[in-house]
């Protein structure tokens, strides 16, 4: 198989990958001597693991498809492996029979030696192997493990080690997952693209007790605010979220802005905060995941960068208006929800000084236009609907 240019931003990795399709008889040689026992049919499954990048916003895209892949392969008890902050998103949900918190994104090899023991005594049948950038660190480790059934998307090569390739769509990230589980399956899920996160009555009356400490009086819409990635690539200038916010104050001058982000952040969304007025005020680091979400929730609408917030803010079904990563594919970072809109014009594979000259396009007044108006229409909704 010959890799897609297209998924790579250079061309030093784009010839490793073009390297690894043509050390595809050794690859292979090598799954087959790792493997404990043959491929099997999906049917055949007992035991799986979730492999993939334990970041916030990609664990939550991968929870839209989790529910079909437990309902179609019932039979199948899955382990979904992931970093503390990913369990924590992971918890009660009911298409994960355990969440173990294993990798460490910030680390070299992501996963210890002790995990790695922890997992290959688990003997799994079928590993899905989820990461759409980094796909060969995961591919890898289920082979190591010695999982006979590898799922893994091969259009950047390593295709040996595979043993149920899948193609990769041009599509969103969430939707490439679900073209995985569609091929795991052999049933195609039509559901939503839209997040899950199960939160418990505590999570819940957190949020209100949140939510009742702000500061600022009741107010006719709420916007929550988070302006930080922790990306490594792509940047998000925050002159663009303020001159957005300056302008949804003009046109609702009794709205309120909540600045979120962690502790680590309170520097910056005070600064914030005093660019805006005294419309805005600062919650970071007051609440953790699954409280954060909650609240999301009893807010009117979203604005931020393309970070984990995002994805929680569609999990909770408000609107989302968000600046996507100007670094990656533009098809693959894009919207994919229906409640979100991307504020980036048409780009990628961008420098920093490149994607901050283009979003100076951005109209400003237009984007908190848009943004007033789905609150608005949200904050209706609630009221006719208060169970919402």
């Amino acid at each position: 198989m010959t890799p897609d240019r297209r998924q790579f931003r250079d061309t030093s990795h784009y010839l490793a990958a073009v390297a690894s399709e043509v050390a595809y008889p050794l690859l292979r040689a090598s799954g087959r001597v790792y493997a404990r026992r043959p491929a099997s049919p999906a049917r055949t499954w007992r035991r799986g693991v979730i492999l993939g990048s334990g970041h916030i916003g990609d664990v939550l895209y991968r929870t839209c498809s989790l529910d079909h892949l437990a309902r179609e392969l019932p039979e199948c008890r899955w382990s979904y492996v992931t970093t503390p902050e990913g369990a924590e998103i992971l918890r009660g949900n009911p298409a994960v029979d355990e969440v173990l918190p294993l990798i460490r994104e910030t680390a070299t090899d992501f996963a210890s030696p002790s995990a790695v023991e922890q997992l290959r005594d688990r003997d799994f049948d079928v590993a899905l192997c989820t990461d759409n950038i980094e796909h060969h660190r995961t591919l890898w480790l289920a082979t190591r493990l010695g999982v006979p059934n590898r799922v893994a998307f091969v259009r950047k090569g390593f295709s040996g080690l595979a043993t149920i390739p899948v193609g990769t769509p041009r599509a969103s990230w969430p939707a490439q997952i679900r073209s995985m589980v569609n091929v795991v399956t052999g049933v195609v899920d039509s559901s939503p693209l839209r997040p899950r996160i199960h939160l418990t009555g505590p999570d819940v009356a957190a949020a209100r007790r949140e939510w009742q400490s702000l500061a600022l009086p009741a107010a006719s819409l709420t916007i929550a605010v988070s302006l930080t990635s922790r990306q490594q690539l792509g940047v998000f200038p925050v002159s663009l979220f303020a001159g957005i916010l300056r302008h949804t104050l003009a046109l609702q001058p009794d709205a309120r802005i909540v600045l979120c982000g962690s502790a680590a952040d309170s520097a910056q969304l005070h600064a914030m905060a005093d660019t805006v007025g005294p419309r805005a005020e600062v919650r970071a680091g007051t609440v953790g995941l699954r409280v954060f979400a909650a609240f999301l929730s009893l807010c009117d609408a979203f604005l931020g960068a393309d970070s984990g917030p995002r994805h929680l803010a569609n999990a909770a079904g408000i609107p989302v208006f968000f600046v996507r990563n100007l670094a990656v594919p533009e098809i693959e970072a894009g919207a994919y929800c229906e409640t979100e809109i991307d504020l980036a014009p048409a780009g990628q594979y961008m420098s920093d000084a490149a994607a901050i000259r283009l979003l100076e396009s951005v109209d400003e007044q237009s984007a908190a236009r848009a943004l007033v108006t789905a609150a608005t229409l949200t904050r209706s909704r609630k009221r006719e609907s208060p169970g919402l």
